[in-house]
């Protein structure tokens, strides 16, 4: 049961993934991030990159950005 779930999310996203890339007309890189991404990810036929700190390297930055326009303003 457990492997038709992950067998079944990683072809569901290639599913998705050929659909973005006919609509598009060019393969985009794809990012993965979350709790199962890690065991979905290399079953699937696509190349996408894993980055589980994604959301914390987004949040630095408008942390970084935010500081630096602060710092103006005095």
């Amino acid at each position: 049961m457990r492997s038709g779930l992950v067998l079944g999310s990683a072809s569901c996203i290639d599913g998705l993934i050929d659909r973005i890339y006919a609509e598009l007309g060019y393969e985009p890189k794809i990012v993965a991030t979350g709790g199962l991404a890690k065991i979905i990810v290399p079953i699937c036929k696509h190349d996408i990159i894993l980055d589980d700190a994604l959301l914390l390297k987004g949040l630095y930055l408008i942390y970084k950005r935010n500081e630096k326009e602060g710092k103006k303003g005095c």
